[in-house]
């Protein structure tokens, strides 16, 4: 079983191979992917060190846990909220000693909320929030006339909000009030480790890391801080990073596909135009009408069209020798056969033996084939040489068949003839006495392969197109293998005869030249009912109203 061959052009296979870049995306994904991973760990060391240092500072200081003497029920927490939202990020809210709100004010961070606990989780201190200020908007308004800028805002950043997780201060902070729930980093606190844990928001929408230190008094743990963080920081920056490295990629995409494509494209045209030269140069039966311009570009493709101008020219001269070669050999072999026939005339007038005699009629029918081989090659060669002088001339188409017909009737009496014509005048444009050199070929091929006592059906048919002459009879079919090459010059499926009649296969390869010279085309086909063989020859109107 033959599979089909996918075709693609040098642009498809340029742009299928520009396909490979496409990894590029996906590698400075994971880098910026990798690069996310070693800013969350530099955000949990900072915090870590934070929450180390604030600790560090209550360290053996028993008397800071010892002045919380407010009921934790007499401050609501939710308007405590409110109050702590509504300050600065660095106002520390405090409900024990003021010394932990001075560690606290100069230690606390604007992006991180800190927090002091003692070992009952009641809040001593507070400072700094989770939620940063909105960015503002200044300067936004002077890229909106920039094409890039638009494409990145309208198209690209929307993109990218599909791909990319995007940060968000609009989210549940359930740590806000005066409380603090217990959790894996207070508990591990508490428990003398420094903890460090991720949790999200009650609402889904953020991230939050803290670091837990203990808060030692000798050797018994007496409270702890924690430091908290969302990730809003780190995905701005991975998002930022991200738009950066995919906005380079994606223009050094579309700068090489434009480049690839162009190139491509001259490349392709080239080839093509080397293509169209190539076939023009050469007509349908392979005799070269033109030779190749050669190019002079000095690459590869000019190197190619330069070796098909030079072996063109060189078929040129074989074809030439080839073609020249058979009048020649027919001119220089008339003489000898001559000489050959007179001689064994003249023996054959001798008083000879029987014996001999035998040898002489040998001798005769053999020069016979010899001259009729000569015959036909040189009638072969003249039509080919005299088709571009001949002249054409209006007549009646289905007259000149008709009388065709009655000629081989006279000169094959033991063969049935049918003709089929249109009745009236069929008008046509050609060389008359060449269609009867065709219609000659064609019967005498028919009547060679008829079955004996079946008739051979000549037919001429209109069509919406031009004419369609036909001769057809019955007898062994066309082998599969020669049906395309039947018309060609030296081809015949003819099995060899006993009486030694050569058969050099040039008489439906003169009914393809005559067909070609009077535009038309010749084919041969097995019958419907594959009992015989029909060739018919289709000639076009444009002739009819020439």
């Amino acid at each position: 079983m033959i599979r089909p061959r996918i075709a693609l052009g040098i642009r498809a296979q340029l742009l299928l191979v520009l396909t490979v870049f496409l990894a590029i995306p996906w590698l400075g994904y994971e880098y910026v992917r990798e690069l996310e991973r070693f800013l969350r760990d530099a955000q949990e060391r900072t915090l870590a060190g934070t929450a180390q240092a604030v600790a560090t500072a209550l360290h053996d200081r028993s008397g800071l846990f010892d002045v919380l003497e407010t009921p934790l029920e007499t401050l609501p927490s939710e308007r405590a909220s409110d109050d702590v939202a509504a300050r600065p990020n660095t106002a520390v809210d405090t409900l024990a000693s003021p010394e932990i709100a001075q560690i606290l004010h100069g230690l606390s961070r604007t992006t991180a909320r800190i927090w002091v606990v003692d070992r009952e989780q009641h809040v001593l201190a507070r400072a700094g929030s989770l939620k940063r200020p909105e960015p503002g908007s200044a300067g936004g308004a002077a890229d909106t006339s920039r094409v890039g800028a638009w494409l990145d805002r309208e198209v690209l950043q929307p993109l990218y909000a599909k791909v990319l997780q995007q940060p968000t201060e609009d989210f549940s902070d359930e740590r806000a009030g005066r409380t603090v729930a217990a959790g894996k980093d207070l508990e591990g606190a508490l428990a003398g480790i420094l903890t460090i844990d991720r949790r999200p928001s009650a609402d889904g929408k953020a991230i939050i890391v803290s670091a837990a230190h203990p808060i030692w008094v000798g050797d018994e743990v007496k409270g702890a801080v924690i430091v908290e963080e969302t990730t809003n920081a780190v995905l701005a920056e991975r998002n930022r990073a991200f738009a950066r490295l995919f906005n380079i990629v994606l223009a050094a995409l579309l700068v090489g596909s434009v480049a690839l494509t162009l190139y491509a494209s001259w490349l392709s045209s080239r080839i093509r135009r080397l293509r169209d030269e190539a076939e023009a140069a050469i007509d349908a039966r392979g005799r070269v009408r033109r030779p190749l311009t050669g190019s002079n570009a000095g690459d590869e493709i000019g190197d190619l069209s330069r070796s098909f101008g030079s072996a063109l020219a060189r078929l040129t001269e074989y074809a030439s020798y080839q073609e020249a070669m058979a009048s020649r050999l027919s001119h220089e072999l008339r003489t000898p056969i001559a000489v050959v026939r007179s001689s064994v005339d003249n023996l054959a007038l001798q008083q000879l033996p029987a014996d001999a005699r035998i040898y002489i009629e040998r001798a005769q029918q053999g020069l016979s084939r010899l001259a009729n081989i000569i015959t036909r090659i040189t009638e072969a060669t003249r039509l080919e040489e005299g088709l571009a002088e001949a002249e054409g001339e209006r007549f009646d188409l289905a007259r000149v068949i008709a009388g065709c017909v009655d000629g081989y009737r006279a000169a094959y009496p033991a063969q049935v003839f049918e003709l089929q014509v249109p009745s009236g005048e069929v008008p046509y444009f050609g060389a008359p006495e060449l269609i009867a050199q065709m219609l000659d070929k064609l019967c005498a091929n028919a009547v060679e392969f008829a079955t004996p006592g079946t008739p051979i059906v000549v037919a001429l048919k209109r069509e919406e197109t031009g004419f369609r002459l036909s001769v057809g009879n019955e007898g062994p079919t066309l082998p599969p293998t020669m049906q395309g090459r039947l018309f060609d010059s030296m081809v015949s499926v003819r099995e060899k005869r006993g009486d030694g009649e050569p058969h050099l296969g040039l008489g439906l390869y003169i009914v393809r030249l005559i067909a070609e010279f009077h535009g038309g085309r010749a084919t041969a086909a097995n019958r419907a009912d594959v009992q015989g063989v029909t060739v018919s020859v289709v000639l076009p109107l444009v002739r009819a109203v020439r």
